[in-house]
């Protein structure tokens, strides 16, 4: 057995609330009014250190500086130079293009999902909804604080798919069915 084996059999639990459970909306219906306008694409960077400079740029890096603090409405999210690489490095995605749906999606999230993995572990998942094909996910793990692990685009029905465990946060209201009111 390895020494990556044990980290990659580390998910995320099974039997975890969904937004279904919670009878939240669809991100595939979503009215116009719950979708946030979706941030200019920035161009696909042509190597791995290229697209590590663009997103360092987008999120406030300058000079020597190694973190960069983020206010969500869950609390800071510390971004750490040193983990950009990991966020670019499968080159087919071009992930750095997405670097202002991720920085909006820290800020302005359409909702926010505490997951609950296999080692007992917590991840926040910050969902952002977007009037465009592709949709947000900001992956941040709790451990000493809040500290940005990766960010990845998605159509609305792949996102739901990340949509489960502790709702902390959400951006709308959503109307009682007792009462017929927001």
């Amino acid at each position: 057995m390895s020494a990556e084996t044990p980290r990659m059999m580390i998910r995320e639990a099974s039997g975890q609330q969904t937004w279904k459970e919670h009878q939240l909306p669809d991100l595939r219906s979503l009215t116009r009014e719950l979708r946030a306008l979706a941030p200019e694409l920035v161009a696909p960077a042509a190597t791995v250190d290229d697209a590590v400079e663009c997103i360092a740029t987008q999120f406030g890096f300058t000079g020597g500086v190694t973190s960069v603090d983020v206010t969500t409405p869950v609390g800071a999210v510390r971004i750490l130079r040193d983990s950009l690489p990991h966020i670019v490095e499968k080159r087919a995605d071009a992930r750095e293009r997405y670097v202002g749906y991720a920085l909006d999606t820290l800020t302005g999230p359409f909702e926010v999902w505490k997951v609950l993995y296999t080692n007992d572990d917590y991840r926040l998942a910050f969902i952002g909804a977007y009037e465009a094909k592709n949709q947000m996910l900001v992956v941040v793990t709790v451990k000493d604080g809040l500290l940005l692990w990766n960010f990845m685009h998605s159509d609305a029905r792949s996102m739901n798919k990340h949509r489960h465990g502790e709702l902390l946060f959400r951006r709308y209201e959503i109307e009682s069915k007792e009462k017929g009111q927001l």
